[in-house]
């Protein structure tokens, strides 16, 4: 398996290749051979495996997160893929400490998408041409932030017609883009050896509990479809991070409202088949209750 792992040893960063317990330097992302100095995992220090130019994330891409069991059905009321944006300074690494309001935090366990050439306007093979490879990504949600991003407007109704009062969800801006909340890595792991990244077993576990279980076969929109998508929109810069969605949840009677409470030095982890395995503490800051 090939994996590009971005470490530090002594406070230098460099690019390496995962090799059972160790990692040989490179120059590049793209440099397998010839191998370079060797470091025992256990002496370095796991860095987000690429700093992103931009992170951008898909929103409700399985039946579960829009709370219907048909894909069909999902791909119906959904129309086409959703996006918003996080910010490059919202990642952190494997092993990072996630700060979590004192209420509530959940996790989204994602595939996140690493590319090696900017997109505009892509098919399919020029998408699969432009992949570097796949990490694992964690699109970490506060649920309650949404509320203050919500509000009042004069609207039109379209039920009746008519010009009203009404209530609007606002942006995703409060409920994920808050610092620390876009953990990402261990490592980036090269598409051959993935193989079929729309067949993939995921889950998320929080304090030594399954939180979300299953498949990226679920995607409603495949990683391929969402990249094309996104590319008719804007240019897709070059070591970019793009998310594929997340899956449902084993206990969420309504996905939006669902919650965890935060607990200091829990871990959250997120895991994708073939992939890896993404770890992270929480630390509860004081802050909360938007």
């Amino acid at each position: 398996m090939t994996r590009f792992l971005r470490f530090s040893h002594k406070g230098k960063i460099m690019i390496g290749v995962v090799e059972g317990n160790y990692v040989y330097v490179t120059d590049s992302y793209r440099e397998i051979e010839p191998k370079g100095e060797a470091y025992n995992l256990s002496e370095i220090t796991v860095e987000v495996p690429v700093e992103p130019k931009a992170i951008i994330c898909t929103l409700v891409n399985t039946p579960q997160m829009i709370g219907v069991n048909s894909k069909e059905e999902a791909k119906r009321m959904v129309g086409s893929p959703k996006f918003f944006l996080k910010l490059p300074t919202n990642v952190i690494p494997h092993l990072g400490v996630i700060e979590s309001p004192k209420d509530a935090i959940r996790p989204e366990v994602e595939i996140g998408v690493i590319l090696k050439k900017k997109l505009k306007n892509a098919s399919l093979s020029e998408v699969k041409e432009a992949i570097l490879g796949y990490t694992v990504f964690n699109d970490v949600t506060y649920p309650p932030g949404i509320k203050e991003d919500s509000y009042y407007a004069m609207r039109r109704d379209p039920s009746d017609g008519k010009v009203k009062k009404m209530y609007v969800r606002g942006s995703h801006f409060r409920n994920k883009v808050r610092d620390t909340f876009a953990p990402t890595g261990p490592w980036i792991v090269t598409p051959e050896e993935v193989e079929d990244v729309n067949s993939l077993a995921m889950h998320s576990y929080y304090d030594g509990k399954v939180i979300q279980e299953g498949n990226s076969s679920d995607l409603i929109f495949s990683v391929e479809e969402v990249l094309m998508e996104l590319s008719k929109v804007v240019t897709i810069p070059e070591f970019s991070l793009v998310s594929s969605g997340s899956i449902g949840y084993k206990e969420a009677e309504e996905v939006s409202e669902y919650s965890l409470i935060p607990k200091d030095n829990a871990m959250m982890i997120a895991e994708v088949e073939k992939i890896g395995r993404l770890e992270n503490l929480i630390k509860v800051t004081g802050d909360g209750n938007v």
